[in-house]
């Protein structure tokens, strides 16, 4: 045999033995097996096993405007709100403590020297983010921080109130003491954010893309800025007795009535919650199955005045200014629609001619600049009919494309622009009501974006925020100051296909995206 050959069979028989022996380097003796059991144990082939269905529901909605924090002006909408609701946790839901949050909430003696009150918060040993990081005291310390330094932030006036906040129990007691009394205490803390992934960032901007973590029914899975789309999954680290009853939740812009209903009809779109055109109403009734109920949002559009404006900081001028506008005429305007829409109640300050004068006088020298962020149809549709009207009238002015955020930051404070067209709460409770006319501080806005301050309206917003006094006492202040009208109550159209289960029958009972955990597609 050739020398060839010989070296041809020993590699033969070792790749053999390889095969055989499972080419473990340091093999371990071989299991003994009972044949028998093995073949009545072994696990069925992949394609045999019982796989999970996969379930989904499609939404529409309003077109995405900017990023998705709950706390931030140049966010809110509707959509970010409910969004909130499905993603992040809150201390209290529905006005009662959130029992998967925590084990208890309620006011304490103060420990603190010269505390004005105590709050202490018990979290569940099991909240946790879907990342697996625990939902903890740091959590409460970043909102808060972020909270008082911010511009452009809503509702702060309550964390404002905050002297510090003590944590223990390995993150899971969380003692809150203020330097003032709140009475809406519970409506703090909500929306937490996740503090291990946003500090260090921008608060105003680490959520401009995306929601980096959950620790509700829901995370966010995508969002698709060129298609507008933002797709939730379930959340399997939720540790609650309810977790989400559909496993994906897919959000579509919807631009226009018409396709809108043709998605309804052929069911790429359960469900809408959208702002009406003229035809909505009439044209999605049509669709066979489809139930619809409008609704008010409880948020209005209003212009703010900055006492900073060389021409506005005038009380005098800002009540000419109000008395001037058709407030009906450029609700429509703003809406775009004739149909539903819903005009708040104003008052119409009387103006004689020698002050109409007196404000174009003033406009001559320095036209009145009215600022909208670019990216809120509605808004920018507001400010531009007021433009012209007043121009028509013979009072310079023109419209300003500012972001929200810049304009809170230095636009109103720094006299850039001289007032604001943007959306707020029709009926403030205490927190906000406290927030919109607390004294600034510096130049950046917060909720109070007039920037007024008085040590007398002072004292009454320290009486709202501890319950003393109603937030219905601070209308005094607009009507003595002028410091904004409201021009447009904000009205959403929710309709249900045929295909969505979860919701109560009744829609005037229906309580929008935010219950959308409960849905499921038949």
């Amino acid at each position: 045999m050739s020398l060839v050959n010989k070296h041809k069979r020993a590699v033969a028989a070792s790749v053999m033995a390889c095969v055989l022996a499972g080419c473990a380097a340091n093999p371990s003796p071989p299991p003994v097996e009972d044949v028998r059991e093995a073949t009545t144990t072994a696990a069925p082939s992949r394609s045999a096993r019982e796989e999970p269905a996969r379930t989904s529901l499609s939404v529409g909605i309003d077109p995405l405007r900017n990023g998705f924090n709950p706390h931030l002006l140049t966010d809110s909408t509707p959509f970010v709100e409910a969004l909130a609701d499905l993603v992040l946790p809150s201390v209290f839901v529905a006005g009662a403590p959130n029992p998967d949050l925590v084990v208890s909430a309620e006011q304490i003696e103060p420990a603190a020297p010269g505390a004005a009150q105590t709050v202490r918060y018990v979290l569940t040993s099991e909240s946790q983010w879907s990342d697996g990081t625990p939902v903890g005291g740091n959590d409460f310390v970043y909102l808060w921080q972020s909270m008082r330094t911010t511009p452009g932030v809503l509702g702060e006036a309550g964390y404002r109130a905050i002297a510090d906040v003590r944590i223990t129990g390995g993150g899971k007691t969380v003692e809150v003491d203020f330097s003032q009394p709140v009475a809406q205490w519970q409506g703090l803390f909500s929306h937490l954010l996740p503090a291990h992934l946003m500090q260090g960032k921008d608060f105003a901007r680490g959520m401009r893309e995306t929601i980096p973590a959950s620790a509700g029914r829901y995370m966010v899975r995508a969002v698709d800025r060129a298609r507008g789309t933002v797709e939730l999954s379930r959340n399997d680290r939720f540790w609650g007795s309810d977790p989400a009853a559909t496993e994906l939740l897919i959000f579509r812009p919807v631009r226009g009535t018409t396709e809108g209903a043709d998605q309804l009809r052929s069911q790429q779109l359960s469900y809408l919650d959208i702002t009406p055109a003229e035809t909505s109403v009439q044209a999605f009734s049509l669709v066979p199955g489809s139930r619809l109920h409008t609704t008010d949002t409880g948020r209005e559009l209003a212009l703010t005045a900055s006492v900073d404006s060389p021409t506005l900081g005038d009380v005098a001028l800002r009540e000419t200014l109000f008395g001037l506008i058709d407030v009906p005429a450029l609700a429509r305007l703003a809406a775009g629609r004739s149909a539903d829409v819903a005009v708040p109640e104003h008052r119409v300050p009387e103006v004689a001619e020698e002050k109409i004068e007196l404000l174009r006088q003033r406009a001559a020298a320095q036209p009145l600049r009215l600022a909208a962020d670019p990216t809120d149809g509605v808004a920018a549709a507001a400010v531009r009919g007021l433009a012209d009207s007043l121009v028509r009238l013979g009072v310079p002015a023109h419209a300003v494309n500012m972001d929200l955020d810049e304009v809170a930051a230095r636009g109103l404070g720094e006299g850039e622009v001289d007032a604001v067209v943007s959306w707020r709460a029709a009926q403030p409770d205490g927190l906000e009501a406290a927030g919109r006319y607390a004294c600034p501080e510096g130049v950046a806005r917060g909720s109070n974006l007039s920037g007024y301050c008085s040590p007398r309206t002072q004292d009454v917003v320290n009486a709202v925020l501890a319950g003393r006094e109603s937030p219905e006492v601070l209308r005094a202040v607009e009507d003595n100051e002028h410091l904004s009208v409201p021009l447009l109550r904000e009205t959403h159209l929710m309709v249900a296909g045929p295909e969505v289960d979860g919701l109560p029958e009744a829609p005037e009972q229906w309580q929008g995206l935010a219950t959308a955990a409960r849905w499921t597609k038949r």
